[in-house]
């Protein structure tokens, strides 16, 4: 048996290629005119009619899946395949995997490329398990997805927080200056750590794009390999009008999820490197401990076929033409406030991803969740993220006009029920019939244990008004975005429940915790 690869890209339904297509080479576009290994080895293999499958999985290429979940998939099961001949094998790849995951390197500029099954998140644990090992220090920064602490869990490495620029209006954080990241490699020195490696987000959830050389600068200076958590950035770099991606900027290793911008199903990412400062090797085996023995091949070739149309620059230009469209129209309606690049670049940051649109409508006298609800259940437009601020519009390459359009229309349509009421206010005033903006991060946090001493630390439950002081055996993460507000580890302060407390009233979700409600926490037993 060989190994794993995806199904047929998404816009062309399996049962619609199996019916309108005989077995044989897949007919190319002509925009897309590039090779895609991967794709095309998998669509031959699920079209040989004539095989009898006695191989996982136990569907059998679709003969055996429930009537309602085939209806859904129409087809797509006879390209959910397993580690057969010619299909190659995802943790030791010599055949299709290793000439896609080669052509995705060359799309990128990487020097290697690893597919991701397990997202991001599977991304970021190896490229911390891949620089830094027991009793290293991590460079963080404070705003990073909560996957960043599980893989300090998994590489017994101690984090040493880089605190990321604050927007007091809106009340979350934006990027790392490099003036932040010397100070964390100054703290490090002073706690006498061997830094394995810094790690920071560019961009952020709200489209906030860091000065990544700058910040290379720093890291490489002492020898340290820059890590760029780039979930949201699969399409920075591949198209003249969208700012340059972290490996073009000078990043030694980049993570994405492919899925978010461009066109790979969900779960699907990629693992860059360029340069010599991390070692390959290490990145390879720590995958082979964190990603499934049996990846899907349908996440995988899709991966393939979002190479193939994100690497031609004309597949972008109509999400492109639409974000600019739809800034245009909202930056022009009363009440509607955009985060804008001079905003960013005002707190030292280096601009914006075009197709994310942060838009806070306090004017309006509306939270972001009251507005994100609004526009969903009458306009149909369904957000991607809300805050107690703000709510965040995540464009991409199948973003149209007509989306846009759609955007603009509801968000005038809130304008005109609700701006009457407030436009003889003055913007601090009119804000104001909002609830202030919680912290965007804490400040530096009191850490009495490392990720991997919390994780395995005996634990209590404790009524939430008691557990002020003691340390945390859990996280709390307002999520979306999944940044975490306090690690295990560290020890709990009143902002921080009144931060996560006031998430919760507003409408929002608070994961990590063993009690959703927050009427208890878990905190390390006393000894």
């Amino acid at each position: 048996m060989l190994a794993a690869g995806l199904g047929p890209p998404p816009a062309l339904p399996a049962a619609a290629a199996a019916a309108a297509c005989p077995p044989g080479p897949r007919r190319r576009s002509a925009i897309h005119a590039q090779p895609t290994p991967l794709l095309d080895a998998v669509v031959e293999r699920g079209e040989r009619f004539q095989e009898v499958p006695f191989h996982v999985p136990g569907h059998k290429r679709g003969g055996g899946t429930p009537p309602c979940l085939g209806r859904m998939l129409a087809g797509a099961e006879r390209y959910d395949l397993t580690e057969l001949e010619g299909l190659d094998i995802l943790s030791s790849p010599s055949g299709p995997i290793l000439a896609a995951q080669q052509l995705a390197a060359a799309a990128w500029g990487a020097d290697a490329t690893w597919f991701l099954v397990n997202g991001t998140t599977a991304g970021i644990h190896a490229a911390v398990m891949a620089t830094c090992g027991p009793g290293d220090a991590l460079l963080l920064a404070r705003n990073a997805h909560l996957s960043a602490f599980n893989a300090m869990v998994l590489a017994g490495c101690t984090p040493v927080y880089a605190q990321p620029c604050c927007d007091a209006h809106l009340g979350i954080a934006h990027h790392v200056a490099p003036a932040a990241l010397e100070a964390a490699f100054e703290a490090a020195a002073r706690q006498e750590l061997r830094v394995g490696a810094a790690l920071v987000v560019s961009p952020t959830y709200f489209g906030v794009l860091s000065d990544i050389a700058g910040l290379a600068a720093v890291c490489h200076a002492r020898g340290v390999p820059l890590l760029v958590d780039e979930a949201h950035g699969a399409h920075l770099g591949l198209h003249p009008a969208l700012p340059p991606s972290a490996l073009q900027q000078g990043a030694d290793m980049a993570v994405q999820s492919t899925h978010k911008q461009l066109s790979a199903l969900t779960q699907a990412g990629m693992l860059h490197v360029r340069g010599g400062r991390v070692a390959r090797e290490r990145v390879s085996r720590a995958l082979q401990v964190l990603q499934s023995s049996s990846p899907s091949y349908l996440l995988m070739s899709s991966l393939d076929a979002a190479r193939e149309q994100a690497s031609t620059p004309a597949a972008h230009e109509e999400a492109l033409a639409a974000a600019a469209y739809a800034r245009q129209q909202l930056e022009r309606l009363p009440g509607v406030q955009l985060l804008s690049a001079g905003q960013v670049a005002g707190s030292g940051g280096v601009g914006l991803d075009p197709l994310r649109l942060t838009i806070s409508l306090q004017q309006l006298g509306l939270t972001g969740y009251q507005a994100a609800a609004v526009l969903e259940q009458q306009c149909g437009i369904v957000a991607e993220l809300a805050t107690p601020t703000c709510v965040v519009l995540a464009m991409g390459i199948g973003s149209t006009q007509q989306h846009a359009q759609a955007l603009v229309a509801a968000v005038q349509q809130l304008c005109q029920q609700h701006y009457g009421d407030n436009s003889s206010s003055s913007s601090s005033s009119a804000s104001s019939s909002s609830p202030a903006a919680p912290p965007a991060v804490p400040s530096t946090p009191d850490v009495r244990l490392s990720p991997r001493d919390a994780f395995f630390a005996a634990a209590e439950a404790v009524p939430a008004g008691q557990a002020g002081g003691r340390i945390s055996a859990e996280l709390l993460c307002p999520y979306p975005p999944g940044v975490p507000a306090l690690y295990p580890g560290e020890v709990i302060t009143e902002v921080v429940l009144q931060q996560v407390q006031a998430v919760l009233r507003h409408g929002g979700t608070v994961t990590g915790c063993s009690d959703g409600s927050l009427h208890t926490l878990r905190v390390v037993a006393a000894p």
